[in-house]
């Protein structure tokens, strides 16, 4: 199987950098006008296929005078882009960056080489930790595209990895507060994630105090809203990790594969008009349950661990030994008649995904 990663590495930024990312965004942006121009006089004919687009483009595209490398990355860009549009919206790339293919850059050591113009380059210094040069410089692991953004360089890293022959399975039930794991040899792990929920809930206050304060400075709310959004996904990411790198490591140790929830539409529940209250549906809708999933099923693919998704129907309502309905008692805590057992909601959860044997289809964002 293929297991692909990003590594992320920060550098000092240029002036010449800037200008080059600006111009990036103006052609993936010339690129998303030029295919819906084509649907509109083909009478909504859809452009099929990034190469399509570039043979649209690429004459506009080259007025730029960029490297040839651009027009390809731009025109892969803005095809993405305008293929997950939906019919009213009309896509639009608002900020800067550059992606290149690892044909278009050289990186020799921690000098990234980015071209420009043919003969022409600009040359980042990139930081890297031991962990992160211990994946550039294993011959096992090939690179993939590089994605420059201000002060960041992403480079995307994939290696070819037997699949683990496992011996058992490991459930996850994912909750608000916290993570429950169950494997097959009995034993039951939890991690507490309030951390992550009151953190939430401190932005959340925040970005309501900004709104309320600067609403007639749209620039100014705009940068301070990005400011502190960037803080808390960057704080979350983290302790979502820590996390994720324990129930993997789980896995590996036992061999095992990792099955969890498919909770797609999850969202739909936490609506306005349902008879919850603002409060209850903002915490429901940043949960981050999906940034959990999404780690979880990478570090699993880069180890080998096969990673499937059932669906969480009625694994908190009955009882993962004999199967009968089970009856709610104070706090979290579920009885089961048959079995004369009282057991935490969350852990019988994780036995029951963990039970289930029919995977389903990997959710999307």
């Amino acid at each position: 199987m293929l297991a692909t990663k990003s590594i992320g590495f920060r550098y000092d930024s240029s002036d010449e950098l800037s200008s080059l990312m600006e111009d990036f965004r103006l052609m993936c942006n010339d690129a998303i006008r030029i295919a819906l121009d084509y649907e509109k006089e083909n009478g909504g004919e859809r452009v099929r296929n990034r190469f399509k687009l570039i043979k649209l483009a690429y004459l506009r595209l080259k007025e730029y005078g960029l490297h040839s490398h651009y027009i390809l990355s731009a025109c892969e860009v803005a095809y993405s882009a305008y293929r997950n549009k939906s019919r009213k919206s009309r896509p639009y790339i608002k900020r800067g960056f550059v992606k290149l293919t690892n044909q278009s850059y050289l990186l020799n050591h921690l000098i990234l080489r980015i071209p420009t113009r043919p003969r022409h380059f600009i040359f980042l210094t990139l930081r890297a930790t031991n962990y992160q040069l211990s994946l550039l410089e294993n011959p096992l692991i090939k690179r993939g595209s590089v994605t420059v953004t201000l002060g960041t360089a992403s480079i995307s890293v994939r290696k070819e990895i037997a699949e683990v022959e496992t011996r058992g399975k490991i459930g996850i039930d994912l909750n608000e507060k916290n993570i429950t794991w169950s494997d097959s040899e009995g034993r039951t792990e939890r991690a507490d994630t309030s951390e992550v929920a009151e953190l939430k809930e401190r932005y959340r206050e925040i970005r309501s105090k900004i709104a309320r304060r600067v609403h007639n400075d749209m620039r100014l709310r705009r940068r301070l809203l990005s400011k502190y959004g960037k803080r808390e996904r960057d704080t979350t990411i983290q302790q979502i990790h820590r996390t994720t790198k324990r129930i993997v490591e789980h896995a590996k140790t036992g061999k095992m594969a990792i099955v969890m929830e498919k909770l797609k539409g999850i969202r739909k529940l936490y609506h306005k008009g349902n008879g919850q209250g603002p409060s209850y549906r903002g915490r429901l809708n940043t949960w981050t349950f999906r940034e959990i999933q999404r780690q979880v099923e990478y570090k699993a693919n880069w180890d080998g661990i096969p990673v499937t998704y059932v669906n969480p129907r009625g694994t908190s309502s009955r009882c993962p030994g004999c199967g009968s309905s089970l009856t709610r008692l104070l706090g979290r805590k579920l009885l089961c008649p048959h079995c004369n057992k009282t057991e935490d909601r969350d852990a019988i959860a994780s036995r029951n995904i963990m039970a289930c044997v029919v995977p389903q289809a990997r959710p999307s964002r």
